[in-house]
């Protein structure tokens, strides 16, 4: 009796563990609205994208939603506790700017994909029965080096896929499709330094406060890619009204008088940013502008009229 007795308790110890079989095994997951397809592609795209020089480090070249996927709020859900997972595909290695900005296949331009909780990769843990909705998603092309970037088109294919870590068979991929192609493009000034000489006027040219007389034309001059938007910035010690510079201090300056700068008949305002159009080929482009004399009170003494700006272009 007690060798039988043993040979039964030592059956028993060998065939209890098969029926230890672990809880989270049997979850069983599923779309929620519930589909029969198992994979749901969403494709995106960012065209033609065009990359000033001076886009700092960390800036945002370009930027697309991937709006609900498949028209769907929610995706996944599983009968038990669950995590879902974001994790990368194509591009995998972490950019040296880091904050989740990948490197793409362009040199200098990285990606960083956002969802609803979270840049990618990330995972969360959910209750049972409760589905994730992390859709749409923010896709964005990040710079991540000084200078220009590199030129050229982006590899396609899947770059992102969710799934739910106890069925990964249901998931859902964000791919890249079409052509998304970087183009560098930039400015450099030609003269640094300009100056507008005046001609000479009399108290008799000017009206009262606000006239205006003597006007001339200048240029700053700029080569440029094609595509590249131009933007000027006019900073200086201001006399009052838009686009008036102050006279110089100094001995034998006039007084009753300031230099204003005008884009055509619009005057500059000083300090703050004025877009001067769009580079239409490569090369040499003028960007014309206008000085002429302004009276800024009564009465007008005669004098030297110096008056010195700083012009700053920016090309974003």
């Amino acid at each position: 009796m007690k060798t039988t007795f043993n040979k039964a308790f030592l059956l028993c110890l060998a065939a209890c563990p098969l029926l230890l079989i672990p809880k989270a095994t049997l979850a069983s997951c599923y779309w929620d609205p519930n589909g029969s397809q198992k994979v749901i592609t969403n494709n995106i795209s960012f065209g033609n994208v065009i990359v000033q020089r001076d886009t700092p480090v960390g800036g945002v070249i370009a930027s697309v939603s991937s709006g609900d996927i498949d028209g769907r709020k929610k995706l996944f859900a599983c009968t038990e506790a669950w995590q879902d997972v974001d994790t990368m595909v194509r591009f995998t290695t972490l950019s040296s700017y880091g904050n989740y900005v990948y490197n793409t296949n362009i040199a200098g331009v990285g990606i960083r994909i956002n969802t609803s909780y979270g840049y990618v990769p990330t995972s969360i843990d959910l209750l049972p029965k409760q589905p994730i909705s992390l859709y749409p998603r923010t896709i964005e092309l990040i710079k991540t080096s000084t200078g220009s970037v590199g030129t050229g088109t982006i590899t396609t294919g899947e770059i992102v896929r969710n799934y739910p870590q106890q069925d990964p068979s249901f998931h859902t991929v964000l791919a890249l499709t079409g052509t998304s192609t970087i183009t560098p493009v930039a400015c450099s000034v030609n003269t640094t330094v300009i100056n507008v000489n005046l001609d000479d006027a009399d108290a008799s040219d000017f009206k009262g406060v606000g006239s205006t007389a003597k006007p001339k034309d200048f240029n700053i001059g700029l080569n440029c890619d094609a595509g590249t938007n131009v933007k000027l910035t006019l900073e200086g010690n201001g006399a009052g009204p838009d686009g008036v510079l102050s006279i110089n201090t100094g001995p034998n300056q006039a007084s009753g008088i300031g230099i204003q700068v005008l884009k055509g008949t619009t005057p500059v305002v000083l300090g703050k940013q004025l877009g001067l159009g769009t580079a239409g080929k490569t090369g040499d482009i003028e960007l014309p502008l206008v000085a002429q004399y302004y009276q800024t009170e009564a009465p007008i003494v005669a004098g030297l009229t110096n008056a010195t700006a700083t012009f700053t272009m920016a090309y974003n």
